[in-house]
């Protein structure tokens, strides 16, 4: 890496470091960072910094998109301290010694006593032959990401979130075609009489035409056994309910862990996405299990998001609800990304 006016360079130690772990196949973990308030000349005869205003460990690692030699360290220093002056950084390994230096221009990092207050990132390029020598052992609680990185997640989850979404509505146009024709156009009956007309008690073998209608007042049991209209009015009561008829997908407003109650007088359906920072079990439940589909798509980047997708068919006075985790701590961010209902 060319020098300039402001750079940084490794020590004689660690350059000595880095030559031995190269040679033994391990990686150095680069731990804490410093700040001096000194005006240096960076030097590879450096062991440590002067007039240290700051310290903390370094934020996160990174390998550069455009050299994949350079390897990325940012430094942060929050808003809540300040009241000093920074002119150079050193980055220390686990053992405390001295592996890196820079300068950097002459900034005034404010406090809010003093009126102002600024958070502040201190980006560090260091230049090596193979970038995976630097191993770093972050602490959750300082990690931070860069806005560019955030908004590079952003636009790639957007885009897999839109290939998605477009393919859960074709095949959700398909299965509402299908329950269009044989539900909601009141040909069931007329359907079945195609196929299936008896008089009397029968054992089928082979093919069987059939003349009438065949009736039982008994109620099926288990899924083997044909169904009446009894059954299927207990069974599936948006059948009689009209689901679909003068209704129209509305956009409502819905909460996570929140019952919700179908007060319409009809059966509705209901769609919606749903987003979570992490692993763990968003569902949807319904007093009244009729029609109930959710699948979840991983959508991260090393686990960082998940998104949901669920369908359900409400019946009258039927309740619902998004449920989270027992453990809501498995999720410090959810959001409900859109929930259309069909009333």
């Amino acid at each position: 890496m060319a020098k300039s006016e402001y750079y940084t360079i490794l020590t004689k130690i660690g350059i000595a470091k880095f030559i031995a772990a190269r040679a033994s196949g391990n990686g150095i973990n680069l731990k804490s960072f410093k700040l001096s308030s000194k005006v240096i000349l960076p030097s590879e005869e450096m062991q440590s910094l002067e007039e240290i205003v700051y310290e903390a460990n370094i934020s996160s690692k990174s390998v550069d998109e455009s050299n994949p030699n350079y390897v990325n360290l940012m430094c942060h220093v929050p808003s809540d301290v300040g009241g000093f002056e920074v002119n150079a950084v050193g980055v220390y390994d686990e053992a405390g010694d001295l592996l890196a230096v820079g300068n950097v221009p002459r900034t005034y990092k404010p406090i809010l006593k003093e009126g102002s207050a600024k958070e502040l990132m201190i980006k560090i390029v260091m230049e090596l032959s193979n970038a995976e020598e630097v191993i770093l052992k972050l602490d959750p609680s300082v990690i931070m990401a860069s806005r560019d990185y955030v908004d590079a997640i952003k636009v790639e989850l957007n885009l897999k979130i839109d290939a998605l979404t477009q393919k859960y509505d074709a095949e959700f146009k398909k299965v509402w075609d299908e329950l269009s024709k044989y539900l909601l156009e009141n040909k069931f009956n007329t359907e079945i009489a195609k196929y299936v007309t008896l008089a009397t008690n029968q054992t089928i073998t082979g093919a069987k035409n059939f003349t009438k209608l065949p009736t039982s007042s008994i109620k099926a049991t288990n899924d083997n056994q044909f169904v009446n209209l009894a059954t299927l009015k207990e069974q599936a009561p948006s059948l009689i309910g009209g689901l679909g008829v003068n209704q129209a997908w509305q956009n409502v407003s819905r909460a996570f862990d929140v019952t919700y109650t179908n007060n319409t007088g009809k059966p509705i359906a209901a769609k919606f996405q749903v987003n979570a920072s992490a692993s763990g079990g968003i569902s949807f439940s319904c007093s009244e299990q009729f029609v109930v589909s959710m699948f979840q798509t991983s959508l991260s980047n090393g686990g960082v998001s998940r998104t949901y997708f669920g369908f359900g068919i409400i019946p009258p006075n039927g309740q619902y609800r998004l449920n989270t985790p027992e453990h809501s701590g498995f999720y410090p961010s959810k959001s409900i990304v859109s929930f259309m209902e069909l009333r």
